[in-house]
């Protein structure tokens, strides 16, 4: 899995709790710097903080369509207050194949996984 979080605190934190729940993890920083290790390891899945540096979410999103490596790669979009079990749980169902799409928003203003 590879998280993109400019916030050294979040990324870690994200890190540190999905590590403990079995994820693989590789954090990332910013966006130009995420799609270069996607292509790099083709994670099973990328989770990314919609507004990040070098690029939002959409530009992010947007370059991962346009490159045959990295197009089938399921994102998951987050806010910057998402709780690490609600990240978990919107990133099993995209593992498990429950998405309805490549993409899926966890939205944390009504603190629900989409």
């Amino acid at each position: 899995m590879l998280i993109v979080e400019e916030h050294e605190d979040t990324r870690a934190l994200h890190a540190l709790a999905l590590s403990a729940m079995g994820f693989d993890v590789v954090p990332t920083s910013d966006g130009t710097e995420a799609f270069r290790r996607a292509r790099e390891i083709h994670p099973d899945i990328i989770v990314i903080d919609f507004q990040m540096p070098k690029g939002d979410g959409r530009e992010f999103l947007e370059t991962l369509q346009q490159n045959p490596r990295t197009r089938d790669i399921p994102v998951v979009a987050v806010g910057a207050s998402i709780l690490p079990d609600e990240l978990a749980a919107g990133l099993r169902r995209v593992l498990d194949g429950k998405a309805g799409s490549s993409s899926i928003e966890v939205r944390t203003g009504q603190r629900r996984v989409l």
